[in-house]
């Protein structure tokens, strides 16, 4: 059986006709527009230029490495606390310590307080947990069976004991104005509130903060 050979189909063919309800709304919609004709192209729009801030990875005016800074007074007032503790004051960052290694605890520490001031923060919550208790032998002398608790020393876990030597360090107490222990909403013994200065020490300048 021969096939028919194959044939083109028509133009138009294959494409379904349109009801006359379909060509009623599409003369509806149609009605208003009109050819281009030889009209002129438009001007063509420019890119739009990107702009990303990095304000967190700005380098900080090295016066705030050279300037003579006080001491950070290691006690927040009753009514910064207050007013952290009741939500009337925002805390700008929270930095997570816990759980972490002593060297890594100090790198993120550092990093985000860096970070903080160019950004312009000025509250932090630096958390470093309550950690386990631990005593110190002070009365080598007593043999162990005759020592009493008052023999020992007893203290927190390390970041809770490290976190404010570290505030006080050279690399980080330019930053630092005061920190204190943050109110039970916010940790308690297990975390530090730290407020960072405005300024450079001794100094008007905000260096890179807004």
């Amino acid at each position: 059986m021969k096939k028919k050979p194959h044939q083109k189909a028509p133009s138009g063919a294959g494409k379904p006709a349109l009801s006359s309800s379909d060509e009623k709304l599409w003369g509806a919609v149609t009605k208003d527009v009109e050819k281009l004709g030889d009209r002129p192209a438009g001007a063509a729009i420019p890119p739009r230029r990107m702009v990303t801030r990095l304000d967190s990875e700005r380098p900080l005016s090295s016066d705030w490495f050279t300037s003579a800074a006080p001491e950070p007074t290691p006690k927040i007032d009753r009514k910064t606390k207050r007013k952290l503790a009741k939500g009337a004051q925002e805390v700008d960052l929270s930095i997570d310590l816990h759980g972490r290694t002593q060297t890594q605890a100090y790198s993120v520490l550092k990093s985000s307080v860096e970070a903080a001031i160019r950004r312009g923060d000025k509250t932090l919550l630096v958390v470093t947990g309550k950690g386990g208790a631990r005593f110190s032998q002070t009365e080598a002398e007593t043999p162990v069976a005759y020592r009493t608790r008052d023999d020992f020393d007893q203290f927190g876990g390390v970041l809770k004991r490290m976190v404010p030597e570290w505030l006080n360090g050279q690399e980080l107490k330019p930053f630092i104005q005061s920190y204190g222990p943050a109110s039970k909403e916010h940790g308690g013994d297990g975390a530090l509130y730290v407020l960072l200065r405005k300024r450079i020490p001794g100094s008007r300048n905000t260096g890179n903060r807004k």
